[in-house]
């Protein structure tokens, strides 16, 4: 990543847009555990730490867009465990070309297109991402249509390799839509997919609602493979104190009764709180979050789980 900043005068000059982000956390965990499982961010207890850090550069023009981010970061090696080389920080590599006034054309690694959240904290109404969002691709390898039907609505074409992998696992392909119409979103997805190492590929088909009424967001995600169903539920409110200063609450639940998704049998409810302070290009966030679970999946075999959390990051 640092070969980018001796790259970054030239890059500005040729109408490029340099940007950076580093997001730094400390995080204490009453279970104690050297890494929390079943979340990607936060991830370590009681180790100040980097959660992501990024650097790179867009460029949009009349016919033309790209986006070149590296990335590295405890949720970086959490999340995309799965790949087997240096492709995990590639945040994202694509180039667009304006096919009409409308329509976009993309191709090679972009950020995911399912959920209400985003890959990046900063982003998003609460530092901890939820759940649902923790087993949806954050990215993806392919092809990307975009098309805005009017001032009110849109939609996405996708072509894939697979779920959120840029290596492929094996010889089939995998198609997502998006459909946007005013404060209501419909994505999915559908493929093939080999999920879990040494396991039989299985098709899978997954969707997720989100619908907003002002200040309040909610999803409802539903997946199946074969036999094998998933899903959740999530909303979050934030509201605004001022200018700096903001607070988001969130209610959710995950069930995976089978284990399809998570890996192990996983019916859990999380709640959280998260305080926002803003100094311009600076922002610190806190936020208290607990769990319980049907099984005893936390450590020392318990149902339930919790951590606080703050954070400081700054962007460019």
């Amino acid at each position: 990543m640092i070969f980018l900043f001796f790259f970054i005068p030239l890059i500005a000059l040729a109408g490029f847009t340099p940007e950076a982000f580093v997001d730094t956390y400390y995080m204490w965990d009453l279970s104690r555990p050297e890494k929390r499982a079943f979340t990607t961010q936060p991830l370590r207890h009681d180790q100040p730490s980097v959660n992501l850090a990024h650097l790179g550069f867009r460029l949009e023009t009349s016919h033309w867009r790209s986006r070149v981010v590296l990335q590295a970061g405890d949720s970086v090696e959490r999340n995309a465990i799965l790949e087997p080389g240096i492709e995990k920080y590639i945040q994202e590599a694509y180039v667009g070309y304006r096919i009409n006034p409308r329509t976009w054309l993309d191709g090679g690694i972009y950020l995911g297109h399912i959920g209400m959240e985003s890959w990046i904290s900063k982003d998003n109404p609460t530092y901890s991402r939820s759940l649902m969002l923790d087993y949806v691709p954050y990215y993806a390898s392919g092809l990307r249509l975009d098309h805005q039907v009017n001032d009110h609505s849109g939609f996405q074409l996708h072509l894939m390799q697979g779920w959120q992998i840029v290596s492929e696992t094996n010889s089939a392909k995998s198609a997502g839509l998006q459909y946007r119409w005013k404060d209501f979103t419909y994505n999915n997805f559908l493929g093939d997919e080999n999920v879990y190492p040494d396991e039989p590929t299985r098709f899978r088909h997954y969707h997720n609602f989100i619908v907003k009424f002002d200040s309040l967001t909610m999803s409802f995600d539903i997946g199946q493979e074969e036999d094998d169903t998933w899903g959740a539920l999530a909303g979050v409110l934030r509201q605004v104190l001022n200018e700096t200063q903001s607070l988001a609450f969130r209610l959710e639940h995950y069930f995976d009764p089978k284990g399809a998704n998570v890996g192990t049998r996983f019916i859990t409810q999380s709640a959280s709180v998260n305080f926002d302070q803003t100094f311009e290009r600076l922002l610190w966030r806190n936020e208290l979050r607990g769990f319980y679970s049907e099984e005893r999946v936390y450590p020392d075999k318990k149902h339930w789980d919790a951590f606080i959390v703050t954070s400081l990051s700054v962007s460019f």
